[in-house]
């Protein structure tokens, strides 16, 4: 087909839609939508949605999703074709989004739809701009997808004027959402289907480009060796290895009488094809009811009706704990390119690998407390289910398609699961004056049922009738205060930690405090008493140890895997024990949970800056040391007078080393603050020069990787100035501090200043060594690289070879073999090679830096890698391999893209110097346009007097001097 004849084909096809959609409006709409039909009136009608505090939330969340939208709208569908008006879109979104303001109870709903196909709409622009030119066919997809928007917006619309009293979230009926929810599957499906067709047009015009050159210059270009960054858009399944299974590791063997929700789950589920639509459902209710539990067994009993191919299990709660459950997943997926550590790319490829598998799966995220956190790691697929369990029942609006509540049982069906529990001790024919005890206290606990199950235990603990019991228990207080609203489930749990004998107590009061879902035995088996606090060194007896777990178990308190030897229990659990516990009682439990934490967590040597080598460790601990981070700031806020350990702040250091290491920059931040908090509260004489010194490093490092150098700076020379103070003066650690001063004022380009920072590191280190018996006269080779790296950037290149490759000998024969340190010293010389011109000798330096670090690192996502693949990239076009460099810039661009919010230095060079590549392809040249214009952009943002936009110098002075 011509090209004419197809862009009056396509025009046609809009205009039939458009009017199609406006005859369905009414009178009073159609005027509406005509009248204020553009993106400043979308902005005027979101503007009066934020000021409205009651709407506040949801029209700031929905913002930043309608930028994606003017993409394909400003920068796509008009170039269709002149006779395309997109227009029309403005005015049908503008009026969805103002009867939404103006429905309150529909806002929730209709703005999580919209988020979600304008988040649709930014992957469908991603493929449109690698794209080398704008074909016939992707004009084609570009239309439909404006149809089906233009569809779903009108339907909206019609929904909405229908004559139906719309509940609010908190008791919406399902059925009245029903037709919305359908079209919204729908439309969802259908834009799914073209980002497919597209992605296959794309896989298929780069093979096309890649094997059909034709200049003699290119067919000679050498491959690249390098790995490249995932761009696995569609993986097909037999890149995934299934069936895969994740459960938790701690699960109930005992489950009672949830058929009927379980039967309504089943209904919901099955109301749609699995393989042609994705439904969520959130569970919710009060924490103890059985929520994962139900989650569970529906979750099991559609494995052993073979219903799945893979059934994942999602720690929801913390961050930390979202971001392990993905790179689990990833790795017992065996996905192309899935690395322990690296949790980001691991997020990337399970969300994508969701998207577009064909296989039959189930995510539960167990719980789930905030949406946002949540918002971040929901699949966009067109099949396969999503449950989510959680106690805030907004979430179920929020986020999944429908809520459920799971409330507690009845009188008469938490009797039946009282005697259930206590099936083994009872007679089948109980005594009147029994089954009376037993309907009385069923009735006292409301049905909640953890709470019958902790009242079984103690009544097996104490080896008791039910009738006995019973009397015991109304001796007991009933005006007990505690967590939850039924005064008789608190005075429950009163009974059952008042009968815990001092062990028990004592590592109950540990597991209160640190992260509940996997408590690994170890951290309980010291190698010595002495590495005890008092209240538990009793654990270095096995047998004492044993009986007190023993106790907890058979009070449903914790539970044990005695394959993974780990403990769990029930927040509930945690929340309640608190509560119980005096304030002495929680510092002193506050401080046995440090302690042990604190003994398991690795520390680096003296003579690393890093640890690098001991990241395996690290991994196993640090939710631990998170959750006594959230711990602490609780208590502080509920108890002025609580106070932080020297040990938990020496901690909270070293696990600030690990997340500035793993650039995980928003937990460094928040652990900072706490730490601060902490480390204020210790008496004057506790403030040691060690915990402020590291302390205000790390502030420091982190501000300058954030791209704040002149502040970090300021914190890094407060950091070497503590240091000095230090009695007896320790040069080795005045050492580290100075290299740090020294790496930021590089960064700030003062490289004289820099010099002589680095100096004073060398000659700190040489006056501690010469004292040593052995390796007199040596300084460590992070010094020498970071010390080079300043002086080649002021062309100083010899002084800096030299001074590298000393550093690589002394990497080379020392043990244990120091990857990072190897790799970034081969990253420094490829930057000495590349700036003498020396390209091919160069590109093996950053080459071998790179495989270095995914060898040793296994963190593709990192900006090291990135670092190491942007120069591999800049060393290919100085050699005239534009191929090769267009692939190792676009892969840099694929990780810059991960962090750019927080490394846009790193960002915009690489979006520049793509574009001067592409430059040099004619087909690119729309491309290396929007990329300049991009990179330029980011570049007054971030620095407004900065010199030339289109020097790549320019963008390189703004960037970490470690990854310049």
């Amino acid at each position: 087909m011509e090209a004419e004849d197809l862009q009056q084909l396509l025009s046609d096809q809009w205009k039939s839609a458009v009017n199609s959609c406006r005859n369905t409006l009414e009178r009073d709409d159609l005027r509406q939508v005509l009248d204020f039909n553009s993106w400043d009136d979308l902005q005027d009608q979101i503007s009066k949605g934020r000021v409205d505090q009651t709407t506040h939330r949801e029209f700031t969340m929905l913002a930043p999703s309608i930028i994606k939208l003017r993409t394909f709208i400003d920068r796509w569908i008009c170039q269709v074709g002149p006779k395309v008006d997109a227009s029309v879109l403005w005015g049908f979104m503008r009026l969805v989004v103002k009867l939404a303001h103006d429905e309150k109870a529909a806002i929730s709903r209709v703005f999580r739809m919209l988020r979600d196909v304008c988040y649709k709409v930014e992957i469908l622009n991603n493929y449109f701009a690698k794209a080398t030119s704008f074909t016939p066919e992707l004009k084609e997809s570009c239309i439909e997808c404006g149809i089906v928007l233009l569809s779903l917006f009108s339907y909206i619309i019609e929904f909405m004027r229908r004559d139906v009293v719309y509940s609010t979230p908190a008791c919406s009926t399902d059925a009245e959402w029903h037709s919305l929810g359908e079209q919204f599957t729908s439309s969802s499906r259908q834009i799914d289907e073209l980002l497919y067709r597209v992605e296959k047009l794309s896989k298929f015009a780069e093979h096309f480009r890649r094997t059909d050159s034709f200049e003699p210059s290119r067919q000679m270009e050498p491959l690249p060796t390098t790995p490249a960054m995932p761009i696995h858009l569609y993986p097909p399944e037999e890149q995934a290895k299934l069936p895969c299974v994740i459960l938790p590791k701690i699960r109930t063997s005992r489950f009672f009488d949830r058929a009927d929700v379980i039967q309504r789950m089943e209904d919901y589920f099955n109301e749609a094809d699995p393989e042609r639509s994705f439904r969520s459902l959130a569970i919710h209710g009060l924490g103890g009811v059985g929520k994962s539990t139900v989650a569970l067994r529906y979750a099991e009993a559609k494995l052993k009706r073979e219903e799945l191919d893979a059934l994942f299990w999602v720690y929801s709660e913390k961050l930390v704990s979202m971001r392990q459950s993905f790179t689990e997943i990833a790795l017992r997926l065996k996905l192309p390119d899935a690395r322990p550590g690296d949790h980001d790319e691991n997020q990337a490829l399970v969300l994508n690998w969701l998207q577009h598998t064909q296989c039959k799966w189930l995510i539960v995220y167990d719980n789930a407390e905030v949406a946002d956190l949540i918002r971040a790691y929901w699949p966009l697929a067109s099949r396969g289910q999503a449950l989510v369990t959680t106690r805030n029942p907004s979430i179920a609006f929020e986020l999944a398609d429908r809520g459920m509540e799971v409330t507690s049982w009845d009188h008469e069906t938490g009797l039946r699961f009282l005697l259930h529990l206590l099936s083994s001790e009872i007679s089948t024919d109980l005594q009147e004056d029994e089954a009376e005890s037993a309907q009385q206290l069923s009735h006292k606990l409301c049905g909640h049922a953890l709470a019958i199950s902790t009242m079984a235990g103690l009544i097996h603990r104490r080896a008791l009738s039910i009738t006995e019991f019973t009397k015991f228990y109304e001796q007991h207080p009933s005006q007990m205060h505690g967590i939850s609203g039924s005064r008789s489930i608190n005075a429950l749990w009163e009974i059952s930690f008042r009968s815990l004998n001092s062990p028990s107590h004592a590592i109950l009061g540990v597991m209160s405090f640190i992260e509940p879902d996997n408590i690994p035995q170890s951290l309980f088996e010291p190698d010595s008493r002495t590495d005890l606090p008092d209240p538990l060194r009793f654990c270095s007896d096995g047998f004492r140890f044993s009986e007190a777990i023993e106790d907890l178990l058979t009070l449903a308190l914790i539970k044990r895997d005695r394959i993974s030897r780990t403990f769990s229990l029930h927040r509930l659990v945690q929340t309640s024990f608190k509560y119980f516990l005096t304030p002495k009682q929680r510092q002193e439990a506050f401080g046995n949970a440090t302690v042990l934490v604190s003994r398991a967590f690795p520390r680096r040597d003296s003579n690393i800056a890093q640890l690098y080598l001991m990241w395996d460790r690290c991994v196993l601990y640090v939710q631990h040391v998170i959750s006594l981070k959230d711990c602490f700031r609780e208590e502080k806020k509920n108890n002025p007078e609580f106070r932080g350990l020297q040990t938990y702040c020496d901690l909270n250091n070293a696990c600030q080393r690990y997340l500035l290491e793993m650039n995980s920059y928003e937990e460094l931040e928040d652990l900072i603050e706490v730490n601060t908090l902490a480390l204020d509260t210790l008496p004057q004489e506790q403030q040691t020069v060690g915990l402020q010194g590291s302390l205000t490093s790390h502030r420091g490092q982190l501000l300058i990787r954030l791209g704040k150098a002149e502040e970090g700076v300021k914190w890094l020379k407060k950091s070497y100035e503590i240091r000095s103070h230090d009695k007896p003066f320790n040069p080795r650690e005045s050492s580290w501090a100075a290299d740090n001063v020294a790496v930021g004022i590089a960064t700030l380009n003062n490289f004289t200043e820099a010099t002589k920072w680095h100096e004073r590191a060398r000659d700190h280190f040489l006056e501690w060594s010469n004292k040593q018996p052995k390796n007199k006269g040596e300084w460590p080779a992070e010094i020498m690289n970071s010390m080079g790296l300043g002086l080649v950037w002021s062309g100083q290149s010899q002084r800096a070879r030299d001074l590298m490759m000393g550093a690589l000998e002394q990497v080379e024969s020392t043990e244990p073999y120091n990857w990072a340190v190897a790799s970034y010293t081969h990253f420094g010389l490829g930057t000495v090679e590349r700036r003498d011109m020396n390209f091919e000798s160069a590109e093996a330096h950053f080459m071998e830096a790179q495989n270095l670090w995914l060898k040793g690192n296994q963190m593709r996502s990192d900006p090291f890698n990135a670092a190491c693949m942007y120069r591999l990239g800049c060393t290919s076009l100085d050699q005239g391999h534009i191929e090769a460099a267009v692939k190792h810039l676009r892969d840099a661009l694929v990780v810059t893209e991960m962090r750019k919010h927080n490394m846009v230095a790193e960002h915009m060079r690489c979006l520049f110097k793509l574009s001067e590549a592409l430059e040099q392809e004619p087909r690119e040249v729309d491309e290396a346009r929007r990329l300049r214009e991009d990179a330029e952009y980011l570049l007054r943002r971030r620095a407004p007097n900065a010199g030339n936009p289109g020097l790549a110098s320019t963008y390189d002075s703004l960037v970490n001097i470690l990854w310049r």
